[in-house]
């Protein structure tokens, strides 16, 4: 009967572990509209949904959260920033002017 118990207990606690997650931070370098993925500049490729990928754009700033989800990684989301005329991402610093 404790076997029992144990291993139901054990499996409750297993099952109701989140999924393995993760954050990356990078630029985008290109889109992959067919898989409804974006990959960073550093190779790594992040699954996304379509109103996800509304806004972005090729060489955004992004800082994702994701879930593994077999061996995809699925943004459950994803903030950008744009990168401005003279390549900067902060908005301030294209409107400041070096002394």
């Amino acid at each position: 009967m404790r076997k029992i118990l144990g291993l139901t207990i054990a499996m409750a606690l297993a099952l109701s572990l989140p999924a393995a997650a993760g954050e990356r931070l990078g630029t985008i370098r290109y889109f992959d509209t067919a898989n409804h993925a974006i990959v960073l500049d550093d190779g790594t490729r992040l699954w996304v949904s379509e109103g996800q990928m509304s806004g972005l754009s090729q060489g955004d700033s992004v800082k994702a959260s994701y879930e593994m989800k077999g061996e995809r990684s699925v943004v459950t989301s994803i903030v950008h920033s744009p990168v401005g005329p003279d390549g900067t991402v902060d908005p301030l610093d294209s409107i400041q002017s070096p002394d």
